[in-house]
Order: C-alpha cells, then sequence, then structure tokens
C-alpha cells in the first residue's frame, strides 16, 4: 500500500506539472466549473411538535418523515405523528388526507385514517402514494384528496399476485416510479424489491428469502434491510442496502451490484471503495445524475462514478447557513424540484429545510 500511494504521488505531480506547462505555453483548456454555493434555510414550520395549517412559517408539523413533490410543483409531506399527509401550495400548508386519528379507514380528505404515514410518492398524474410504517398495505390518495387500498392487505407476509391478494410486510422503506406505469416497492423486512405493474400485478424484481450481500442475477441477489430506491434516467436502479453499509445498483439488464460504500458503518467521504455510510434514510437524483442522500445528520451526494461529499450538516441540531455548518435534526425524506432545489423532511426539528445551490 505505501508504494502504490508513493506512485500516485508522482503521478499526480506530474499530471499538475504537465497541466501547468500546458497552461504556460499558451493552452486554452477550460479550469473545471467552481462547486456551487449550498444554503440551507427553513421552508416551512415553525419548530413546534403539534398540528396548525397556515402560512409556511407558521405552521406547525408533528414529526414530518418524508416529502415528496408532484409534477406541478406541489409539495406533500407525511405527518407522521400527526398521522395525516400535508400539503403545501400556495405559500400555505394544509391537509390532503387524513383525521389525526390512528387507524387505516380509506375515504375522503378528513374522513381517512392512516396508522404512522412514513413513505411517500408522487406519480406523474398527481397520485399520492402513501405506506404506513405499522401497516402492510400501500395507499394511494387522489390530488383531490380520496384514500384508497391500492395493494395489500391488513396481513404482513409474502406473496405476489393481484394487488387484491399480494403480501408486503409491515415497514416497507422505499417507492419508486417506473416505466409503462409500473412501481416499485422496497419490501425492506422482505429483503426484496417488489414490482406493481399497470395491470395491478405484484411481482418480485429483486432480492429473495435469504437476507445477506450477493451480487449478480437479480433472482439469486441478497439484500440485508433495503432502504430507499430510486431509477436514473438509464434506467438503473439505485438501493439503499442499509443493513450492508452500501448503495447496491441494478441494471435494466437485471444485475445487482456495489455501486459505492466499503460496507463498513461510518461517515467517512472518499472513493466509491472507501466511502462509509450511516443509515440512509431517502435518496433522490438531479438533473446531472448525481444521488443526493440523507444520512445520519448529514446530506451527502455520491456522484454518476461513487465518489461520496458531505455537503450539508455537522453535528444534530438546527441551524440555518451554508451548508457545512447548518444543522439538521434526524433529516428524513427528500424531494427535489425542477430547479434543483432540495427540500428536506427534518424530522425531529418539526420543520420542511430548503437547500439551494448557486
Amino acid at each position: 500500500m505505501k508504494y502504490k500511494s508513493i506512485i500516485r504521488y508522482v503521478v499526480l505531480i506530474s499530471t499538475v506539472a504537465a497541466a501547468c506547462k500546458k497552461g504556460n505555453s499558451g493552452g486554452n483548456q477550460a479550469p473545471p466549473p467552481p462547486e456551487k454555493k449550498v444554503t440551507v434555510s427553513t421552508f416551512a414550520g415553525d419548530g413546534t411538535d403539534a398540528y396548525l395549517d397556515g402560512p409556511l412559517l407558521s405552521a406547525k408539523f408533528h414529526t414530518p418523515i418524508d416529502i415528496a413533490i408532484s409534477p406541478s410543483g406541489i409539495l406533500y409531506v407525511a405527518d407522521y405523528n400527526g398521522r395525516r399527509i400535508r400539503k403545501i401550495a400556495g405559500g400555505q400548508v394544509s391537509v390532503l388526507a387524513g383525521d389525526g386519528n390512528f387507524g387505516t379507514r380509506d375515504g375522503a380528505g378528513d374522513t381517512a385514517q392512516f396508522v404512522d404515514p412514513y413513505r411517500i410518492e408522487v406519480d406523474p398524474d398527481g397520485n399520492i402514494y402513501v405506506m404506513d410504517q405499522a401497516d402492510a398495505r400501500v395507499r394511494r390518495i387522489t390530488p383531490n384528496g380520496v384514500v384508497s387500498t391500492y395493494a395489500g392487505t391488513a396481513a404482513s407476509g409474502f406473496k405476489d399476485g393481484d394487488v387484491s391478494v399480494a403480501l408486503f410486510r409491515q415497514g416497507m422503506g422505499g417507492i419508486a416510479m417506473g416505466t409503462q406505469g409500473a412501481i416499485y416497492i422496497d419490501d425492506t423486512n422482505n429483503g426484496r424489491i417488489r414490482k406493481i405493474n399497470a395491470a395491478g400485478q405484484v411481482s418480485t424484481f429483486a432480492g429473495k428469502e435469504t437476507k445477506g450481500f450477493v451480487n449478480g442475477d437479480t433472482s439469486v441477489a441478497e439484500f440485508l434491510n433495503p432502504n430507499g430506491i430510486l431509477f436514473d434516467k438509464q434506467g438503473n436502479m439505485y438501493v439503499a442496502d442499509n443493513g450492508n453499509y452500501c448503495i447496491r445498483k441494478i441494471t435494466p439488464a437485471g444485475m445487482v451490484s456495489r455501486f459505492t460504500g466499503t460496507g463498513t458503518h461510518g461517515m467517512a467521504d472518499g472513493e466509491a471503495g472507501t466511502a462509509q455510510f450511516y443509515y440512509i434514510y431517502d435518496m433522490v437524483i438531479d438533473k446531472d445524475g448525481n444521488l443526493l442522500l440523507s444520512d445520519g445528520d448529514r446530506i451527502r451526494k455520491v456522484n454518476p462514478a461513487g465518489e461520496v461529499s458531505t455537503i450539508a450538516g455537522s453535528s444534530t441540531g438546527y441551524a440555518d447557513g451554508d451548508g457545512p455548518t447548518a444543522q439538521f435534526s434526524y433529516p428524513a425524506g427528500l424531494a427535489i424540484d425542477a430547479e434543483g432545489n432540495l427540500y428536506v423532511a427534518d424530522a425531529m426539528n418539526n420543520r420542511v429545510r430548503k437547500i439551494s445551490f448557486q
């Protein structure tokens, strides 16, 4: 290892010297673009652990745990202990669905009930999908607030088939929209990624009953507590494999591999083979193909080469400002808008935070 480090150092010095020589000889190579400034601000919520609708900064949340954005720019928040799905539009926070009581009743608006809503996503038509931590069903909410059961039953288990009989385990950790109307569910406690096609049929996309770490074809791959999934423009799926402390990649051809992370618990930034993860709650992807993720009390970035860096967050707390000095307390769900602004469900601060890049 010592000699490899020396070789890298010599190569680096030689490369820098060559670049300087080229610059001095009249070369017109463009410098790399400067890093954008990262600024964290409070978007909604006054920090009080309670329930109140109204203007953004006077509204109150009761542990906002996840957040999603519709094609029209409406933000939806899974208010975990408030047992409601909140809506943010036109500078106002309101209730889309849920009466605040513990239950699984379907219905319109505040006649519906949720148990502990903690995963939320929006499809291209503006329908909202919700998963309760203590319920084994996938619920769907229309843009005007009508709640129905989309897939699964009250029983927790594993079974493929029609959405009316398929079984999932409680604690599903992620949801992603695929092509041709398909929806993918991170069935965490079954160790599998499930697929619901447009015809309402549930199948196993990747993983199996045995939990562990195995790469290869989706039929033989193993995961350990997968939590958070998304697709890139090329159709690759990324999986936050929290029990294995890494991010896995599934190609359109169905091959699973380690994308980044050593597999050891920690918060080290660096190249794909040296970076560490603590506990990834959620991931989104920006227009440049960078993964943005909430990990511990920080927001981190993984570039297309798998290199990991921290863009915001430090110690646990609450502070707006520049990315490196800002503080979060259990930043959980993430959403990204058309302009590239990142929204963070800052659960234990009972606020929605906004991260802008300038």
